[in-house]
């Protein structure tokens, strides 16, 4: 198999310029879909048992249906995000289009308060964290508090317009879910490539992987962010690009029979990231952000892969509570030099 370059080396085709054709390239900002640019096929098998909302290119807050993916937007540029993974969460509030007070049971662990409006949400019997004083309507105004309350009965008193409210057990708030007379939940986000959508473009032995990812401001110590994850469908045999939350930092990690080698590519931001990893017997290497590639002596690359996982691990864990704007994936292990240059800002 050969690999050729194409492309002016601007906007969508630069990663061609520098790093030649990939045998798979998810473009999911620019295209809005789940089609592979290079093969103009839909490989990726996408489900969410519920619906979920989103923001479009105008800033308006619209809903998608059961198993329908959502391509999100930031809400105050208009800006494309690409595609929206989240892990599954519940709206504890009841009539939360217009919320009036109302008291909630809640348990004592980290809940995210958030809405849009003008009006304030006062806190008061297992928490008086706060008050929440909205900014104006809209998602680019939505307002959120974290706060970890006791056991028992939580008063929210509403004064002033609120809209689309919404609180969550969690330590970061997520995209909003409408409720009426009861709690709603959302299902949690599942995209993979598997079977033959995944062996007609993945290579064993050697490869390359680009990411261009962001993640919701997530907390919570020690959990990792998956923006992608080539597995077995167990973590014995993997190759990952991810986040660690205590330490901010991001990993390069390649394991073969449960034999660990990790490459650590630097610190991230939950802004957004640009990373790579190209594996190979003979070394692996990274980069993140266009810093200096790290490379690693990496002499058992796993022979068994099956499928990706996009925005989280295999067994639905580690999700990256994000967006994911662009996925490519060369079937030959790069130069260091390249690897570095695709990951620049």
């Amino acid at each position: 198999m050969s690999w050729t370059i194409k492309g002016n080396g601007t906007g969508e085709d630069l990663l061609y310029s520098q790093a030649g054709t990939p045998s798979l390239d998810l473009r999911f900002a620019a295209t809005k879909s789940l089609n592979d640019y290079v093969s103009g096929n839909n490989l990726i098998t996408f489900t969410r048992a519920s619906s979920g909302t989103y923001t479009d290119s105008a800033g308006v807050l619209q809903a998608a249906a059961n198993n329908v993916p959502r391509f999100d937007h930031d809400p105050l540029t208009g800006e494309s995000l690409g595609l929206l993974i989240e892990e599954e969460r519940t709206n504890l509030l009841l009539n939360s289009g217009t919320l009036s007070t109302q008291s909630v049971t809640v348990t004592a662990v980290a809940h995210t308060l958030s809405f849009t409006g003008t009006g304030t949400i006062t806190l008061t019997g297992t928490s008086t964290a706060g008050p929440l004083v909205g900014t104006g309507t809209g998602e680019s105004n939505r307002v959120s508090l974290t706060f970890t309350p006791t056991a028992g009965s939580l008063t929210l008193t509403v004064s002033g317009t609120i809209t689309h409210a919404q609180l969550e057990i969690g330590a970061f708030r997520t995209s909003y879910i409408a409720t009426t007379g009861a709690a709603a939940t959302r299902s949690a986000d599942v995209a993979s490539i598997t079977g033959s959508a995944f062996s007609g473009w993945y290579r064993q032995d050697e490869g390359t992987v680009f990411v261009d990812a962001k993640n919701y401001p997530h907390p919570v110590t020690g959990e990792a962010l998956v923006p992608l994850a080539f597995s077995d469908n167990t973590y014995n045999n993997r190759i990952t690009l991810a986040g660690s939350t205590g330490n901010n930092q991001f990993n390069f990690d390649v394991v073969s029979a449960g034999s660990f080698q990790r490459t650590i590519l630097g610190n991230f931001v939950s802004s957004g990231l640009k990373a790579s990893g190209g594996y190979k017997s003979t070394g692996s290497a990274g980069s993140l952000d266009g810093a200096a590639t790290v490379t690693s002596n990496t002499p058992n690359i796993p022979s068994v892969i099956g499928q990706l996982d996009i925005g989280q691990a295999h067994d639905g864990n580690n999700v990256l509570n994000g967006c994911i704007s662009r996925l490519t994936y060369w079937p030959v292990r790069l130069s260091n030099e390249v690897l570095q240059r695709i990951t620049q800002p």
